[in-house]
């Protein structure tokens, strides 16, 4: 499937390993300056060391390109039961995704900002 060069929305459907059910992430394309800035804060100078940031790279940048999530993927505890995580609902959604699913969200920014790879001629022709 070719990629339409004028969506802005996209999304990336993962297996949740602490729910073990498929979680629809939906997020923007990030900016040529985000991808530098990416890149850039992958590692910190402090006391003259450079610090590995990878992690916390990932987190801040997932949070900025991460615009929703599909129907029903996160509940949360309300009333004695549970709810579905809905951002009309819940203006907090976003610290709740960063809270409690952290993993998803860094994953989301991995595979958004580094998971491009380079394919052989077999496997071009297995698609």
């Amino acid at each position: 499937m070719a990629r339409v060069l004028k969506e802005e929305n996209h999304s990336l459907t993962v297996h949740d390993p602490v729910s073990g059910s498929a979680v629809t992430l939906h997020y923007r394309r990030p900016t040529s300056e985000e991808r530098v800035a990416y890149q850039l804060s992958a590692f910190r100078l402090e006391g003259g060391q450079r610090r590995f940031c990878l992690g916390e790279t990932r987190l801040k940048f997932g949070l900025e390109i991460l615009t929703g999530f599909g129907s029903g993927d996160f509940l949360v505890a309300e009333e004695g039961g549970e709810a579905p995580l809905d951002p009309e609902r819940h203006p907090d959604w976003k610290e709740r995704v960063e809270e409690h699913a952290p993993d998803l969200v860094a994953y989301l920014a991995q595979q958004i900002f580094e998971g491009l790879r380079v394919v052989n001629r077999e496997e071009q022709e297995c698609f």
